[in-house]
């Protein structure tokens, strides 16, 4: 016999269990669940459950705080207890990053309205008074989170998703699937076949044996985490109330209270352990692994050494079982790359703290095609192919051991780099390119020159690199920079209907004129970006399109996905068979003349212009764009020709004063032209948002989030981007800062950085439609220093596109 379903969800733990519940929540009813075993007999179950509050973003903050009040709203209305404990937090810092990183974790609170707190040593004492403050000189407090029975909270969503109409099938294990020719899933099971629109993976440890039979290569791992349970603590015991969750990385981990005895979690930072590499085994239930005392015995002696009163106590509970872990540390929530309803709700490393808002995001995206907030950072598109097998592993166990090291602004993780090369990678590093990796290619981030020390430093503040990229700005506005943008998405687009396809699914339609560059926004049908790109018009027939590397994936599965039947119109990823390098600045007509002969004249090549060359004797796409203000072109070709194009470049532009420049010079320049890049252009935010309606062109056409758009013009938009002028001290913004006007919150920085040609340190932010007239007087709130910030009325450097058009 063989069912229906809408959608079947593979994977009875929290994550699985969430997403059947909120589907349920939004009207599909007709949902399956099927779990092997028991519902949480895999990671769940050995979960220590805890929920916090002190994250490092906005969305992370909205996905825990939703998970704690579903769990708490559940138990009342199913009856089933989840044993919540609102015992508050602690997270604990020593040295001036971590301080900072606790300055930064506020502003998370201010937008969300979460109450926490800043204390010193003494704060500390008074919350846990069985803490040894030593050396500590910051916490972040918080009052309003902290820990959950996980069997107990899955079980109220399975309760209340089985009253909503869905169904949750235990020992019914998934042994197969099969796509049927409608585009439908046959998902084949021990009791009888289902035929499902949609299938959910959130088989945790499994997720890879499971996505293999969809030709997936899951980027997961299944890492062993320790906890220790003391014997009874008789001064908890006494106590009348329960000690806050302590967080703190001298240690690795975390402490808390489980009933009257002590609870000490570890992640070590050397030596993690991942386990089933070769898959696991299908009979694996409640599985727990043989504990290495040896291996964690000096990260229990700091932890009692901060817990005084655990130090002479027994062990009485051991728990170390497998978690799944990712290499870059979210999980993977959203659409599976390749597919239109495959989707992922697995390798979630905090299952129990992600997977209420996590299960609430990824259900509003199937049913309604978008989620209240972004969470491209869990999007399981958001690695390429250079994810092998090795690279996960690998990865992922640096992942576990970098745990609890403290994530300042710009720290690049060094297991297995370098990924991928450039053809340009060691002539850069030749020159003194200090790199960063992005999207697994190494990309310049600066040059140490000078005798200057190639090796990158990180943190809230200004670093040792601030002079040597304001010299490369300074290149870039006197003479000439180059950079090397080969990590950048690049595709072709071609066939008679590949104009229309361009037209119907972007809000800028493409352009009419061979040789013609545009921006595009492709839009969800809420009118949300989806991705920009640059959009060149090589033929009648033949288009090419370029958007940011980390969009790789995501871009090119919804160009395919939106060809309809019949077109002729095919979608070629060109991104890692070409190059591209960017010249910019004033003389960069003068070098480039030297090695084409292609007419640059302004007449003869006008700005977003391009044309098909021959550069330094290599074929060569030119364009006439620039993202730095000045005059600039991009180059694009092949990357067997890119190393000949960029040695003569060079050898044109020793005597304009050519030099080598890196990202961070680049986001410089950026900010003074206040150009949106990727934290502005989200799936939360529209044209309309973001003060792009130029880009906005519906008349007598039809397209992807027309109508949506134009309803937010007609009702006016809830939020409104500008540019800031900051008075930033020492410290720029980095994204997320909160926005003040009289003291209230009014908004968020979505990035930010300082412009070296003007002097000045600025933010792009969102703020209160009302607030965004130019001159408005508002502040920024900057490593808890309330600064002063005023509202720009468009680019601080050129206004005009004088420069950029000469």
């Amino acid at each position: 016999m063989t069912r229906q379903a809408r959608a079947v969800v593979i994977g009875g733990g929290i994550m699985g269990v969430s997403v059947a519940y909120h589907l349920a929540a939004e009207g599909w009813t007709d949902v399956i669940l099927c779990e092997k075993g028991e519902l949480t007999s895999g990671s769940t179950w050995h979960a220590a459950g805890q929920i916090a509050h002190a994250v490092g973003s906005r969305t992370l903050g909205w996905v825990n705080n939703y998970s704690m009040e579903l769990y708490r709203r559940l138990e009342r209305e199913t009856g089933q207890s989840v044993a919540w404990h609102g015992c508050g937090g602690l997270r604990v810092g020593y040295d001036e990053d971590e301080v900072d990183w606790l300055k930064s974790i506020m502003n998370v609170g201010r937008l969300l309205d979460f109450p926490m707190e800043l204390v010193g040593p003494d704060g500390v004492r008074k919350a846990n008074p069985h803490y040894n403050v030593e050396g500590i000189r910051a916490a972040v407090r918080t009052f309003a989170d902290g820990h959950v029975d996980p069997s107990g909270a899955t079980q109220a969503m399975a309760a209340a998703a089985r009253a909503l109409g869905a169904t949750i099938e235990r020992h019914n294990r998934v042994t197969g699937v099969e796509c049927r020719a409608g585009g439908e899933w046959s998902v084949r099971t021990e009791k009888a076949d289902i035929t499902a629109e949609h299938v959910v993976i959130a088989a945790g440890s499994f997720a890879s044996q499971v996505g293999a039979w969809f030709g997936l290569r899951v980027p997961s791992v299944a890492m062993l985490h320790h906890y220790f349970v003391t014997d009874t603590v008789a001064e908890f015991a006494a106590a009348a109330e329960e000690m806050p969750v302590m967080r703190d990385n001298s240690y690795g981990g975390y402490i808390r209270q489980e009933q009257k005895s002590g609870l000490i979690g570890v992640y070590e930072n050397t030596g993690a352990r991942a386990v089933w590499l070769d898959g696991v085994p299908w009979e694996s239930e409640n599985e727990l692994f043989e504990a290495d005392y040896d291996g964690v015995a000096h990260f229990l002696d700091r932890a009692v050494d901060r817990m005084p009163v655990l130090a002479d106590l027994g062990i009485r509970r051991v728990v170390r079982g497998a978690i799944p872990y990712t290499p870059d540390g979210p999980p993977l929530v959203g659409l599976a790359p390749g597919h239109r309803n495959v989707w992922m709700a697995c390798g979630s490393s905090i299952g129990i703290a992600w997977a209420g808002g996590t299960g609430r995001l990824l259900a509003d995206t199937m049913v309604h095609g978008e989620a209240e907030y972004a969470f491209r950072s869990m999007d399981p598109r958001r690695f390429g192919a250079y994810a092998t097998d090795d690279y996960i592993v690998e990865r992922a166990r640096e992942d576990f051991e970098v745990r609890h090291y403290t994530p300042v602004p710009g720290y690049q993780r060094p297991a297995g780099r370098p990924w991928i090369r450039t053809p340009m990678h060691d002539r850069l590093a030749a020159r003194g390119a200090v790199f960063g990796e992005v999207h697994g290619y190494e990309r310049p981030r600066w040059f140490a020159r000078d005798g200057a020390v190639a090796v990158d430093c990180n943190g809230w503040r200004r670093q040792s690199w601030h002079d040597a990229v304001a010299a490369e700005c300074a290149a870039v506005r006197d003479a000439a920079g180059l950079l090397d943008l080969t990590a950048f998405s690049k595709f072709e687009v071609r066939g008679s209907d590949a104009a229309g396809f361009l037209d119907r699914i972007s809000a800028n339609p493409p352009p009419a004129r061979i040789g013609r560059v545009k921006l595009a926004h492709l839009l969800t049908p809420a009118g949300n970006f989806e991705t920009e790109l640059t959009v060149t018009r090589l033929a009648e027939d033949r288009f090419y399109l370029g958007s940011a590397i980390a969009g790789e994936r995501r871009d090119l599965d919804w160009l395919r996905a939106h060809v309809e039947a019949g077109e002729d119109v095919s979608v070629t990823n060109l991104t890692h068979d070409w190059g591209f390098l960017a010249l910019s600045g004033p003389s960069s007509r003068d070098i480039l003349a030297r090695v084409t002969d292609c007419d640059l004249s302004n007449e003869a090549f006008p700005w977003l212009a391009a044309r098909e060359a021959r550069v330094a004797g290599q074929p060569c796409l030119l364009m006439r764009v620039s993202f730095t203000g000045e005059l600039g072109w991009e180059l694009h070709m092949p990357r067997t020709g890119m190393a000949a194009i960029f040695d003569a470049l060079h050898e044109a532009g020793a005597r304009f004063g050519l030099l080598d420049i890196g990202s961070h010079a680049l986001n410089a320049l950026r900010m003074e032209k206040a150009h949106p890049g990727g934290n502005e252009l989200t799936p939360e935010v529209g044209l309309v948002e973001a003060g792009m309606l130029r880009f906005f062109k519906p008349d007598n056409r039809r397209f992807t989030g027309r109508e949506a758009t134009l309803a937010r013009i007609a009702a006016g938009p809830s939020t409104r981007l500008v540019c800031l002028a900051v008075d930033a001290a020492d410290a720029d913004c980095h994204g997320g800062e909160c926005v003040l006007f009289d003291g209230r919150p009014v908004g968020m920085v979505s990035s930010g950085g300082y412009g070296h040609r003007t002097s000045r340190s600025y933010a792009l932010a969102f703020v209160e439609p009302h607030l965004a007239r130019p001159r408005t007087a508002l502040e920024v709130v900057i490593l808890e220093q309330a600064r002063a910030a005023t509202v720009l009325n468009g680019p601080a450097y050129d206004p005009t596109n004088r420069r950029l058009r000469s």
